[in-house]
């Protein structure tokens, strides 16, 4: 583990704790609160206190220059935004971590940098037959542990949290958000295909998706499993993955200039449109009790008042102002409805039939998920570090040209 891996988990257990301690009113959350800090004492190792540490600090510099606010009382789109721009910020700094240590690799030099094992999150495949290969069989893939781990809580939080994870946490919606408003300062207007082409377009990711889970589910057996996971080809998969973006070839390029068009021309356009987890999280999402939910007695519509501003806010564009509970695909549970909405939390809400959830406790589950479930995957069960030897990844690098499928 790295040491920007474990500063993340570290700030997602100081967010956990600073919630339960705000909301300190029931026996419930001080229960919460000591069994978050037993996870932490069982889990954490040197690598991780140390996190810990740094987190504190700074936490402690912040109190000192003001006051720690309520969580409660924050806004939900400030929040939403300071916590995707923070792990923005973690996910850059890995990636240079990774992109060095693999240039090291190829230069015969030992790296002075460990190799950050969360970029295995980027393997769906990888990910998906590890987490089969382990339901399945009780084989822990040893290459690309992190990969398993990363498609098991992704598929948890959006049975119980629906897509909030694309919203809240997923870097890469983040960055599609700066280039579409690079393109409106630079071509000012909002682009929206029609919508026969629309659904077309979101058909893509849907596709995608089909022939992952066809490769994961279908196209390697059982038998051949063990083998597969073992093999060169998947001991290499995060290089592969790699070089097919940086070595542009003509269809990497064309791939990935599609992946740009789409993403500067229409707002999420590629949220929307391209990709395979938020398909896989949308699919999974239509499960959970937990929606954006209006009350029409409370609505200014049921007053006279014309008002869609839920809808208009909505950066998926549904049509929020004409439904009771919001079941649509396309929604990522981002609150931008309620934060526009008149009357906020009187007409609209995030919950259950019988629970409101507000915007922290929101995060807070998804930090739970995302988080402290790597922690203990990593601190309990040893899994999460990928035990190739870097010698064999210095020769597959070497090789990585002439391995295929």
């Amino acid at each position: 583990m790295s040491v920007i891996e474990a500063v993340t988990m570290a700030a997602g257990l100081a967010y956990l704790v600073l919630l339960a301690w705000q909301a300190r009113s029931g026996w419930q959350w001080r229960l919460a609160l000591g069994l978050l800090l037993m996870l932490w004492l069982l889990t954490a190792d040197s690598l991780l206190w140390f996190g810990l540490g740094l987190v504190a600090a700074g936490l402690a510099l912040w109190h000192h220059q003001r006051p720690l606010p309520a969580l409660e009382a924050l806004d939900s789109q400030w929040l939403r935004a300071r916590t995707r721009q923070l792990l923005l910020l973690c996910w850059g700094l890995v990636t240079l971590q990774y992109c060095l240590h693999v240039w090291q690799l190829g230069q015969g030099i030992s790296p002075w940098l460990v190799r950050p094992d969360v970029v295995d999150g980027f393997l769906p495949i990888a990910g998906g037959l590890g987490l089969r290969a382990w339901l399945g069989q009780g084989l822990v893939d040893p290459h690309h542990p992190a990969a398993t781990v990363t498609v098991l809580v992704l598929s948890l939080s959006a049975l119980l949290l629906g897509r909030a994870f694309c919203a809240w946490f997923c870097p890469l919606g983040l960055v599609g958000e700066w280039l579409h408003g690079l393109r409106s300062r630079l071509l000012p207007g909002e682009w929206t295909p029609p919508r026969w082409l629309d659904v077309v377009l979101r058909g893509q990711k849907f596709l995608v998706l089909a022939f992952l889970l066809f490769i994961v589910l279908i196209a390697v057996p059982s038998a051949a499993l063990p083998g597969y996971l073992a093999s060169p080809y998947h001991q290499a998969a995060d290089m592969k993955m790699g070089a097919f973006f940086f070595n542009l070839t003509l269809i990497s390029g064309l791939c990935l200039g599609w992946v740009l068009l789409l993403t500067a021309t229409f707002r999420q356009g590629f949220c929307r449109y391209l990709c395979p987890y938020g398909a896989w999280l949308a699919l999974l999402g239509l499960l959970t009790p937990l929606r954006i939910r209006r009350d029409p007695a409370r609505c200014l519509r049921s007053q006279g008042h014309d008002c869609d501003k839920c809808s208009r806010a909505c950066p998926s564009r549904i049509q929020v102002h004409q439904l009771i509970a919001v079941r649509s695909l396309e929604c990522t549970s981002c609150l931008s409805c309620v934060a526009a909405c008149p009357k906020r939390a009187d007409a609209l809400h995030l919950g259950t039939r019988g629970r409101r959830f507000s915007p922290p406790r929101l995060l807070g589950l998804l930090c739970l998920l995302l988080l402290v479930l790597p922690l203990l995957c990593y601190g309990l069960l040893g899994i999460w570090v990928s035990q190739t030897p870097l010698e064999v990844r210095a020769q597959l690098l070497q090789l990585l040209p002439q391995l295929t499928h």
